[in-house]
């Protein structure tokens, strides 16, 4: 029984290292060295060097040369290293010519491009359903008969407001419903400008608009700055533990998505999103037919009376593959906001995100 037992053991043991080994297996034709670049973040940094980068920070981890990853800098050499029979990255020798360093915090190597998610951290707003948005305060007008207003005008907001305090003002919200249920999971606006509101009179309240980071129109709707929720400083990427998700749209409307960009994904906190979480973008094989080398073609390429051929008869697809991943820093109840971090291929609306495949 003991000895059952001490096999069981043993074998969990080597199971669990070939795990550890298997989480940092190195891309085939890994450089040993390499140098910080200006732009870089962690998650290129270890892209370079690990086959699924989402598992970065074992790369750093039990490295006394690099106590806290965020604070290497551009021109920083890192050499790769075994510990313990693990793969680590350590500093070593500045490229840079000797000196004191004179860039500061704000230069460090960030896990992620903060700059490109930044206007989406501090500006969007998702609502959770339609009654939360009808019951909201909204801009009436100006008494200039103006349609869209800019900064140091003042606006009516038809709602109570509470004097001397800051207010959001957001564009009209977007509905997003659910590719496969058609569930409405919830209306994202944009943040158009920040105003002060005065005490109500006549039925209305004067805002003074102090900043407008586009113009404001009519109908806009109004929300105390005080409950828009801040933001992650750092971000750790980790593998998402839902098992799939779809991309509704890339914020700035355009029909392909690429690196750096923002999406809109149909998920949120509700089914066990968070923070951090990176899905693969999975992009499914293309559909080819016919049984023999003479007869095989592409099915999408075909003619009508081909593709119908093709749809009434065999066909199969291709392996599918990854062409990027994608990364949430904002997971609201139903929808979360993610940033693409890498991209092989043009990645369309509606692209299905998986859990990462060990």
């Amino acid at each position: 029984m003991i000895k059952q037992k001490l096999t069981a053991f043993l074998a969990g043991m080597l199971m669990a290292t070939f795990a550890c080994a298997d989480n940092l297996a190195l891309k085939e034709g890994h450089p040993d060295t390499y140098t910080v670049k200006k732009g870089d973040t962690l998650w290129d940094i270890s892209g370079v060097f690990l086959q699924k980068p989402w598992y970065w920070p074992k790369i750093w981890q039990v490295n006394p040369q690099v106590k806290d990853p965020h604070w290497i800098y551009p021109g920083d050499v890192l050499n790769l290293v075994y510990i313990d029979g693990q793969p680590r990255l350590v500093t070593g020798v500045k490229k840079l010519s000797p000196g004191i360093r004179t860039s500061g915090a704000q230069d460090a190597v960030k896990s992620i491009d903060i700059e490109s998610i930044k206007p989406f951290l501090v500006s969007d707003y998702i609502f959770p359903n339609a009654e939360s948005v009808d019951s909201l305060p909204y801009v009436l007008g100006d008494n200039s008969n103006n349609k869209a207003m800019v900064d140091v005008s003042v606006v009516y907001v038809k709602g109570n407001l509470q004097e001397g305090e800051q207010y959001g003002i957001y564009s009209s919200p977007k509905k997003y419903k659910d590719p496969i249920t058609g569930e409405v999971l919830g209306y994202r606006a944009a943040l158009s400008g920040v105003g002060v509101a005065d005490a109500q009179r006549e039925g209305a309240t004067p805002v003074t608009l102090v900043k407008t980071v586009k113009e404001v129109k009519q109908g806009e709707r109004v929300i105390p700055l005080a409950s828009v929720d801040g933001y992650d400083a750092y971000y750790y990427p980790k593998p998402a533990t839902v098992p799939e998700a779809y991309i509704l749209e890339n914020v700035i409307d355009t029909r392909y998505v690429g690196k750096n960009q923002v999406v809109v994904i149909n998920k949120g906190t509700a089914t066990g999103v968070s923070n951090g979480d990176v899905f693969e973008i999975y992009k499914e094989g293309v559909k080819i037919s016919g049984a023999s080398a003479d007869s095989v073609s592409y099915v999408d390429l075909g003619s009508a009376k081909d593709r119908l051929v093709s749809a009434m008869s065999q066909y199969s697809n291709l392996p599918s593959t990854t062409v990027g991943h994608v990364m949430v820093f904002k997971a609201y109840d139903k929808l979360s906001l993610g940033i693409v971090l890498d991209a092989t291929d043009f990645i369309p609306n509606g692209s299905k995100l998986i859990s990462p495949r060990d």
